[in-house]
């Protein structure tokens, strides 16, 4: 995880948490949900009072450690988390003395991009992070589902530890950079008193040429990667209609027995349905979802497909993992589906 986070977490200043989809809130309004949620005898942590961009810079000026807690009241494991984690003493103690605590509700946007910054498999996700320098983040430990305290406490001791090792490292670099600086601010003064005005001339005049060959090699080498880049973005997009072309050909056809209908909803708009068995899996939803576009019966609609792409439930919304499950025992028949597109990291770099 690099510098991109603060890149795309600036587009939601415009209100705390980003864009509100449900759930209840970032940060230290997490904290008042969760025990107006499971009672108010819940001794929790201090969460940070803030959006997570902010917390990672405090946590920077502070030398601290960033622990991030993703929320989701739909998970199966939350109100236990909340209670047995969280509050345990040792946990509560080691999180308000060492590290600087924010949280999120997945519904929320700006916590739902922190889960994929983080990858969380699944919720509860406890995630700490080590703020290395002001455009790096590093996931460093993570733990999601069914915890238990004592895996909380060895992974808080653990990343401690580290932390005094990245602490000092920290603090160096600072001080070097700085020492650098200095003696370059020196040194350039001292050059520049010391040059005469007919070196002057010749340094300005090899400083061009030199500047002017390497903005050309620059310039070529830019030209080539993107030439590069093009060509193997164009043999993947024919790669994938191929696949996806020969997908639709061997894909399963209506029959008597598919009485399960599963409508699809496009990032375009546009919509799609099909009929499955009910013993069908979700697998076989994918498989269809992905070569949609070449099926007979949406020729010349133009539908467009990502290359990578999750299904999701539209009410309440909910990621469909499960492939070896069945469309019965997800309860999908009747369903209105969304396909979101997942973005490849490097795009978000």
């Amino acid at each position: 995880v690099g510098a991109t986070i603060f890149g795309f977490l600036r587009a939601f200043l415009f209100g705390p948490g980003g864009p509100r989809l449900g759930g209840m809130g970032t940060g230290a309004a997490l904290g008042r949900s969760l025990t107006a949620l499971y009672g108010p005898e819940l001794e929790l942590p201090a969460f940070f009072e803030g959006p997570f961009m902010q917390a990672v810079q405090a946590a920077q000026r502070q030398l601290k450690l960033v622990v991030v807690f993703l929320h989701s009241e739909h998970a199966r494991d939350a109100r236990r988390f909340c209670t047995d984690v969280l509050c345990n003493d040792i946990v509560r103690t080691m999180l308000d003395d060492n590290f600087l605590l924010w949280g999120g509700d997945i519904a929320r946007m700006e916590a739902h991009i922190v889960a994929q910054m983080v990858h969380a498999p699944q919720y509860p996700c406890f995630s700490v992070l080590l703020p290395a320098s002001v455009d790096e983040v590093r996931v460093i430990g993570t733990l999601q589902g069914e915890v238990q305290a004592d895996a909380a406490i060895s992974l808080l001791a653990a990343c401690t530890e580290e932390m005094e090792t990245h602490r000092s490292e920290m603090v160096a670099r600072r001080e070097q950079h700085a020492e650098d600086r200095n003696l370059r601010e020196q040194q350039d003064r001292e050059y520049q008193e010391a040059l005469e005005m007919d070196r002057k001339r010749a340094e300005e005049q090899e400083r061009q040429e030199r500047e002017a060959r390497e903005a050309r090699q620059a310039e070529e080498e830019r030209l080539r990667r993107e030439r590069e880049a093009a060509e193997r973005a164009e043999a993947e997009r024919l790669a994938l209609i191929e696949e996806r072309r020969v997908q639709a050909e061997r894909l399963e056809p209506e029959g008597p027995e598919a009485t399960a209908r599963i409508a699809l909803r496009l990032p375009a708009g546009q919509r799609a349905q099909r009929r499955f068995r009910p013993g069908a899996t979700l697998a076989d939803v994918y498989a269809w979802a992905g070569c949609v576009g070449h099926l007979p019966e949406n020729e010349g609609r133009g539908l467009e497909i990502p290359r990578r792409f999750v299904l999701k439930t539209s009410f309440p919304t909910r990621d469909l993992t499960e492939m070896d499950r069945t469309i019965k025992d997800l309860e999908l028949s009747g369903t209105n589906l969304v396909l979101a597109e997942i973005e490849d990291e490097e795009e978000g770099e």
